[in-house]
């Protein structure tokens, strides 16, 4: 017997809690979103949409708009303070029409907030939510103010890598910060366009690592690692430090290194590494960064989110009761992202921390496997989020895309 319409709480106005609304109520649940700031709005600066994330936005009628405000990328490329290229992977390993696309935050923001607005979705903001309560088989959500909301068949927690409710829903959960974070800022680029558009990174050992993203068909976002202490909200950012290192380290890039400067709008983000013995407790269940936050070196954050959500819609719908569809989602989901946690948590340190001996490792590894052709379109597939676990992977389907 499939559920019928169910009354679902989703916490949280972000990539994930947004696209979960959006799909759960063209499903016909009674659905409500408990944000906390007044005005919802993204944070950060520019992400890479994977093939992965691209299908849920397709799924969600969303996939042309961000084609239209984003920018295409065909691969990754990453060369160290010498300017040997370390990193090579391209998206046509895996199949000549696959791709990535580079957006802004806030453009994919809007486009699943425009989406939510009207897809029959309730919207309350303004609202803190701190703790949760059951109240038998449902569960309530309690506010900074003791105001009560539900009680709800499902409430779905999608506050962030930064959660607030984790801890109350999983008492032993961890969530440490990494030591490691990063300055994001996006400018113009008259000269983005052109016919192979790449995501480039350099590094000097571990302890600096900067990128350049397109994210439109004029603009690009520009990321320098900094630690995490340096990033507190009432830290100054040094920024014409930032600018002579920078300078040093990618001097091709200096156009866009000065116009990021001299614009000072850097956006500040700092990363959890998220641990939880499971993903769902009764009626409550954390869908993205809330439940697998990582670091941002595979870049898979948004990507997991948005199957998360798409996940959860199809397991509702295909489930006799809230329980059963709980597992179901934990089983389908858990494989892929309990890899790219763990993924990411070993090789954060190879591109982020105090150890040249990882440094030489990385360069010699990562360039030989770049240069294997058996290896290397195993790396494109894990940059792809093709990955359901170490030794588990999926295929595009026949036109490059990827099948939900």
């Amino acid at each position: 017997m499939a559920l019928g319409s169910l009354d679902i709480g989703i916490v949280g106005c972000g990539v994930a809690g947004q696209a979960a609304a959006s799909f759960l109520a063209d499903a016909g649940h009674r659905v409500t979103v408990l944000e906390r700031f007044e005005q919802p709005h993204p944070v950060g600066a520019g992400l890479l949409l994977q093939p992965t994330g691209l299908s849920v936005l397709r799924a969600l009628g969303l996939e042309r708009g961000a084609l239209t405000a984003g920018a295409r990328i065909d691969g990754l490329v990453g060369e160290n303070q010498w300017g040997i290229r370390i990193l090579d992977l391209a998206y046509d390993d895996l199949h000549p029409a696959a791709f990535g696309l580079g957006i802004r935050r806030s453009v994919l923001f809007d486009l699943l907030h425009r989406r939510l607005l009207t897809g029959g979705a309730r919207l309350v903001s303004g609202v803190e939510i701190v703790d949760v309560e059951r109240e038998g088989a449902r569960a309530v959500a309690l506010d900074r103010k003791a105001r009560r909301h539900g009680p709800f068949d499902l409430l779905v927690v999608a506050d962030g890598s930064h959660s607030t409710l984790r801890e109350r829903v999983f008492p032993r959960a961890r969530a440490p910060l990494y030591p490691w974070g990063c300055i994001w800022a996006t400018v113009p680029d008259p000269l983005a366009s052109g016919a192979v558009r790449l995501l480039r990174q350099r590094f000097a050992d571990t302890t600096t690592m900067m990128g350049i993203l397109p994210v439109a068909p004029d603009a690009v976002t520009m990321f320098w690692s900094l630690r995490t202490p340096d990033l507190a909200p009432d830290r100054p950012l040094d920024l014409e430090s930032l600018r002579q290192e920078a300078l040093i380290l990618w001097p091709e890039a200096a156009s866009i290194i000065e116009r990021a400067v001299a614009a000072g709008e850097f956006s500040r983000a700092t990363y959890r590494h998220v641990s939880l013995p499971r993903w769902y407790n009764g009626p409550v269940v954390l869908l993205g960064d809330a439940a697998h936050g990582t670091s941002p070196q595979l870049g898979q954050g948004a990507n997991l989110g948005l199957l998360d959500a798409h996940a959860l819609a199809r397991c509702l719908a295909g489930a006799a009761d809230v329980a059963q569809a709980l597992e179901l989602f934990s089983r389908r989901r858990g494989p892929s992202n309990r890899f790219y946690q763990s993924a990411s948590h070993l090789l954060t340190p190879f591109f982020q921390s105090d150890s040249v001996p990882l440094a030489i490792l990385r360069d010699l590894l990562l360039r030989q496997a770049c240069q294997t052709p058996v290896v290397r379109p195993m790396l494109t597939g894990v940059l792809a989020g093709l990955r359901r676990g170490w030794l588990s992977v999926e295929s595009l389907d026949s036109d490059g895309r990827y099948p939900l």
